[in-house]
């Protein structure tokens, strides 16, 4: 999928399928649950769960939890969540195969590749802040630089996943990947504050103004690792939404936890954060 003829990234579309009400969900898992006479001696109500064991042997919680949850999700038509695919936002996965060519291949008026020449000394620096004229966008690609300008907040993590490809590519040394952000200036256009309106929200826009005052500089979470607080498993990375933002549900498929976490410090990443007036 690519950017429309308009410049702006198509919306992802997906279908949901229509789930059992509540009774008749009960109502399955219950009739399911029920063995023939003849074949319930030496096995539990879990069905085969418990085949090969010994007549008289017990079952676990665990077990029972686990054979709980796979027929939930047999009901349902759900994979585990180890075998869940992630949404894959191909439009965006476009615009990052079209922001990386740019980055290997642009060429200034002298007819040098200035950003792989930048990102050779963020690789020697081992990481940093990639600088990208937005003029240089335009220049290569119209319709790319106005889906970045309407869609700047759904393309971010794709500018600088482009980026760090670029950079680890730019040098000899194929360590371990490093963190690399992209910062765009030299925008068409610069509004005041006054100008800001709903439409800008997840746009790019340049704002020009005085600043009178300043708040110290503070860390803000950026991307958190959790702790279940039930089971200890530990979460992947969790975007932050604007907001402190934990994960919806524990990836241990019998836990189920929602809402008891501990923020593992240590492992997450933080970014600058500053007040201005």
């Amino acid at each position: 999928m690519m950017p429309t003829s308009s410049g702006a990234v198509p919306p992802l579309t997906s279908s949901i399928p229509m789930l059992e009400s509540e009774s008749s969900l009960r109502h399955r898992l219950n009739s399911d649950s029920q063995l023939p006479q003849e074949t319930q001696e030496g096995v539990s109500d879990l069905g085969t769960l418990n085949a090969g064991k010994a007549p008289g042997s017990r079952t676990t919680t665990e077990e029972v939890q686990d054979e709980r949850a796979r027929r939930l999700r047999d009901t349902l038509g759900l994979l585990p969540r180890e075998g869940r695919a992630k949404v894959r936002d191909e439009a965006a996965e476009a615009f990052r195969v079209i922001f990386e060519t740019f980055l290997e291949t642009f060429e200034d008026d002298t007819g040098a590749r200035v950003y792989v020449e930048q990102a050779r000394r963020v690789r020697a620096d081992e990481g940093g802040v990639l600088s990208v004229d937005f003029a240089h966008v335009m220049r290569f690609d119209e319709r790319a630089a106005q889906a970045l300008l309407e869609n700047y907040l759904r393309l971010d993590a794709y500018l600088s996943h482009a980026a760090q490809r670029v950079v680890q590519r730019a040098s000899a040394d194929q360590s371990a990947p490093i963190k690399v952000s992209v910062a765009l200036f030299g925008l068409p256009a610069v509004h005041r504050v006054r100008e800001l309106r709903a439409d800008k929200i997840g746009a790019l826009a340049c704002i020009g103004g005085t600043v009178t005052r300043t708040t110290e500089v503070r860390p803000e979470l950026v991307a958190g690792v959790f702790r279940c607080g039930e089971c200890g498993t530990e979460s992947g990375s969790v975007a932050q939404q604007f907001r402190y933002t934990e994960p919806a549900v524990c990836e241990n498929g019998v836990c189920q936890n929602r809402t008891a976490w501990t923020l593992d410090v240590g492992r997450s990443e933080f970014a600058d954060w500053q007040r201005v007036r």
